[in-house]
């Protein structure tokens, strides 16, 4: 039986699982398990951001934890910030061993992620309208991306860039204007156990912005930079999972 936390990867918006299967692979082979949850609110207009947070919760997290006992740490991707933020609710490992409870939630890697407040959105988080590459219809009720090589993937080398932006799917315009009620990254039971991934050539989520959120969010986060655009789980794989590892050794290393 693997003693090892499991990894949870959540991509962010627009992106399906498969984005993750590269630094998946790469964490397995480091012999951590992991489980790549894919967000309902893409290519599907009739779901919004709550949607999200109920099924990671439910089909994921709940398992893993509350039937399984498994420790695991949380990799979040851009979008995925804000129904990862709320999902986590009363699970984090520090409120389970106070239960007497096993298994829980270690701690949180946010690569280039938004870190919501309850009431905000992701189209406030963005500036109240929407970014250049982003093509909203009100029609379909999805938002589409332009050019999503050039958004996602500008350090990615061909063809895997190409068959990345290929896979790239509308995102529900629900999800960019509903608000959580409530989120759980903030609370102490994460301290020293919050880790972000700034990606400091990112054409998606501008660096400034990044730091915007890190600022803005009232609690301690450890800041890593990469020099990586988007996509570090395309580009950089191996040297992705080495880091997330490193994250991991350092949250056990806090209980």
């Amino acid at each position: 039986m693997n003693s090892l936390p499991t990894i949870i990867l959540v991509p962010g918006a627009f992106h399906v699982a498969l984005s993750m299967d590269l630094l998946s692979s790469q964490l397995e082979e480091a012999g951590y398990e992991t489980r790549t949850f894919g967000l309902l609110t893409v290519n599907q207009p009739m779901f919004k951001v709550q949607d999200d947070v109920a099924a990671l919760a439910g089909e994921v997290l709940h398992p893993l934890i509350e039937k399984q006992g498994k420790d695991v740490v949380l990799y979040l991707h851009s979008y995925a910030g804000f129904p990862g933020s709320a999902a986590i609710k009363g699970l984090s490992k520090t409120e389970r061993l106070a239960a007497g409870k096993r298994g829980g939630i270690l701690g949180l890697v946010y690569q280039s992620a938004f870190i919501p407040k309850p009431g905000d959105t992701l189209l406030q988080m963005i500036g109240g309208t929407y970014a250049p590459w982003q093509d909203p219809n009100t029609q379909t009720g999805l938002v589409g991306v332009i050019d999503p090589k050039a958004t996602f993937y500008a350090d990615v080398m061909e063809p895997l860039a190409t068959k990345a932006a290929d896979r790239i799917r509308p995102q529900s315009l629900l999800s960019f204007n509903t608000a959580l009620s409530q989120t759980f990254c903030g609370i102490p039971a994460y301290n020293d156990r919050r880790t972000y991934l700034h990606t400091n050539q990112d054409q998606a989520l501008p660096p400034f912005a990044q730091d915007a959120f890190v600022a803005g969010s009232g609690v301690k986060w450890d800041v890593q930079k990469l020099v990586t655009s988007h996509s570090p789980f395309l580009s950089e794989p191996k040297q992705l999972a080495a880091i997330v590892v490193a994250n991991v050794k350092a949250f056990v290393a806090t209980y």
